[in-house]
């Protein structure tokens, strides 16, 4: 949930979207909205997105995370299957949440 906060007339600062991760459209372009103030976003945590660059006033977000605790987000690091590391003992890279990420 992402809930626009800030100058009600700032430029720049849209939110761009990209498709879902996983999915066979991962990567692909599919819009971008201007945030409007004192209203809420609501999008998949898998859904591909960036802020773009705020060229004028101020922008701020107020964002809530929520995520499943089925599937695979009760087995796997959320912030790990994001960026696809590999945990393994020969892996340079460890999990920094480690077993306390549930």
């Amino acid at each position: 949930l992402n809930i626009g906060m800030g100058d009600e007339n700032f430029e720049g600062g849209d939110l761009a979207f990209w498709n879902l991760r996983g999915s066979s459209q991962e990567g692909k372009f599919v819009g971008q909205i201007h945030p409007r103030m004192g209203y809420a976003l609501l999008h998949s945590g898998r859904h591909l997105h960036e802020v773009q660059e705020v060229t004028k006033g101020d922008r701020f977000a107020y964002i809530i995370w929520a995520r499943s605790w089925g599937n695979t987000r009760g087995e796997v690091c959320p912030c790990c299957w994001l960026t696809r590391r590999q945990n393994t003992n020969q892996s340079k890279h460890q999990c920094i949440c480690a077993p306390k990420w549930n």
